[in-house]
């Protein structure tokens, strides 16, 4: 199976057709809302936004489009003219990209799904190279493109990402109409396959992990980045010593898996016991403590092999064998309200650096 051809183009084009019937003066093929709609979806994409006609950036609207069109020319012909010339170049690019994006990439499998979409894995026919893709599932209608343009705007900040256990994000881009991110491809198994197939972590192992992922989560913290969905499922491990975190999230699609857990079935399901309660509260907000109670979540289940949930939480951690005090205290902190969790994955690396160095 191959790409179909890009939705990107389809949208140029038919701007541009429909452009050119309205300029006959009589046209209703296009109105003002879908000129609007059509507007925002190229101006919300980076690659294009400085290759559109300056008018496009400029007109917010049909009756300025046309207030300016008219005096391009005084002929039907010398208007559609025009529009060819200021479209066509940009058209030619877009099927030039679409027909290498058909030819460089084939699918081979489905590697994940879920709410969002799914991931595929894709080959680079020319370099050989396998890619993860994934694909989003629509969040936007119509009548409606503020999702399609908080996609695209939230999606440029995870190129900021640069660490050695986050997964790499390569591209973003809209496919029929499913917004999709091109990634590293990591050969390895999350923490919940990991758990099933070899048990709960020796507590030196499990520091070392800690360490791992506290420092990438700083990391994006420093750049204005919150993860906001830590847990097993979105840690990828293999050997040697190999870590990421993946699915650094879209907030639009984040938000709304939040509030779907807590409508449905509220704190006991798969993947809320590692949620911090104010962010199944609020799915809204992004303080980096919320990823130092996930983080401190998923520590506790390492170790301990259940959860955080109920009245004997610290019980339960202190009966692990060969469970240290400081060990415990660290991740009994990570756990607690808001205030008086760490305040921040640098103060947490603090104390996981020296409880190493005072055990091992």
């Amino acid at each position: 199976m191959t790409f179909s051809e890009p939705t990107l183009f389809e949208i140029v084009e038919t701007l541009k057709e429909g452009l050119v019937s309205y300029s006959s003066g009589n046209s209703t093929e296009l109105n003002n809302d879908e000129y609007k709609r059509l507007r925002k979806i190229l101006l919300s994409t980076e690659k294009l936004s400085n290759k559109l006609p300056e008018f496009i950036k400029k007109y917010r609207s049909l009756d300025e489009f046309w207030s300016s069109i008219k005096d391009v020319s005084d002929s039907y012909a010398g208007r559609r003219k025009y529009l060819g010339e200021v479209f066509n170049p940009l058209l030619d690019e877009l099927e030039t990209g679409n027909a290498t994006m058909t030819n460089e990439y084939s699918e081979l499998e489905v590697i994940g799904s879920g709410g969002f979409g799914e991931v595929k894995r894709m080959k680079h026919n020319l370099l050989k190279m396998d890619f993860a893709f994934k694909f989003f599932s629509p969040i936007f209608s119509n009548d409606d493109e503020r999702n399609l343009e908080r996609f695209f705007r939230e999606a440029q900040i995870l190129f900021r990402l640069n660490h050695q256990n986050i997964i790499k994000i390569y591209d973003v881009g809209l496919l029929g109409n499913k917004p999709f991110i091109r990634m590293e491809l990591f050969e390895g198994k999350n923490l919940n396959q990991v758990l099933k197939d070899h048990g709960r972590f020796p507590i030196n192992k499990s520091i070392d992990l800690m360490i791992e992922l506290a420092d990438a989560l700083s990391h994006a913290h420093g750049i204005g980045i919150v993860h906001r969905d830590i847990r097993p499922s979105n840690i990828m491990i293999a050997r040697p010593r190999q870590v990421r975190v993946i699915d650094f999230g879209l907030g639009i699609y984040l938000e709304n898996e939040l509030t779907s857990r807590l409508t449905k079935t509220g704190h006991n399901i798969a993947g809320g016991h590692f949620t911090a309660p104010e962010l199944i509260s609020n799915p809204k907000l992004i303080d980096p403590r919320t990823d130092i109670y996930s983080l401190g979540a998923v520590w506790y289940n390492l170790i301990t092999g259940s959860v955080p949930a109920g009245s004997k939480i610290r019980e339960t951690l202190y009966s692990v064998e060969g469970m240290n005090e400081e060990v415990a205290e660290i991740i009994l902190k990570c756990l607690e309200d808001i205030s008086g969790r760490y305040q921040s994955m640098k103060e947490l690396i603090l104390d996981l650096t020296k409880v190493k160095d005072d055990l091992f």
